[in-house]
């Protein structure tokens, strides 16, 4: 039977995880009260306020989570490289989300470096997972939902751009540009999915009861 292994730091970084998936949530829903009430009446913020301070936090809560998870994948210089680049891209991002929250940087600087840390975190996502998709102790349905979050969000930005290309067709716009949004929206919508998931691998309680019974009595 293919146990997930236990490594030393996994059940602190499982209540991170649960914290991430919480505040993804929170996330997701006044991102789309954003858009729904306030982008059509142009403000005021209030949803979109809330939307950038829990972006802030959610950037600093998944640090851990994606190192435990990262701990998972062979030692080597590239995966050493990615695991620093995507650290980095978290606290930038998140540190752009205060910023912007407390009016120390516009909003078209604050979501540059909002998009590059999401980029960043996506191609972790997918290369990460991709290797763990081969890696015994790692769920494969974790690792599959992993690769489509990361796939999801690198072929969503530069499919939905064509959304907002004023010089595109109209019908290329609703089309490809529709589909990217789609599909951004799908792997955000699973991205808080994928933390509450990778909570319940970290915490392991699930592990013991996998086990004969005999083997856990002993």
């Amino acid at each position: 039977m293919d146990l997930p292994r236990e490594f030393p730091g996994d059940r602190t970084a499982a209540k991170y995880a649960y914290a991430a998936a919480g505040l993804g949530v929170v996330g997701v829903a006044t991102l789309g009260l954003m858009f729904a009430i306030e982008v059509p009446k142009n403000g005021p913020f209030v949803f979109g306020t809330m939307n950038d301070f829990t972006g802030g936090l959610f950037n600093l809560v998944v640090i851990p989570v994606i190192l435990q998870v990262h701990r998972r994948l062979d030692p080597s210089l590239w995966t050493q490289v990615g695991k620093w680049t995507v650290v980095t891209a978290c606290v930038a991002g998140s540190a752009s989300s205060f910023l912007l929250v407390f009016d120390q940087l516009d909003f078209a600087t604050s979501t540059s470096i909002s998009v590059t840390a999401i980029v960043i975190q996506g191609a972790w996502f997918f290369l990460a997972h991709r290797r763990l998709l081969r890696m015994n102790g790692y769920p494969k349905s974790l690792a599959k939902l992993g690769v489509f979050i990361g796939g999801a969000m690198l072929a969503a930005l530069p499919l939905s751009a064509v959304a907002f290309t004023e010089a595109a067709p109209e019908w290329l716009r609703w089309t490809v540009g529709g589909a990217g949004i789609a599909l951004g929206a799908a792997a955000w919508v699973a991205w808080p999915y994928w933390y509450f998931r990778a909570g319940k691998l970290l915490s392991h309680n699930g592990a013991k009861s996998q086990l004969p019974t005999a083997i856990q009595e002993a």
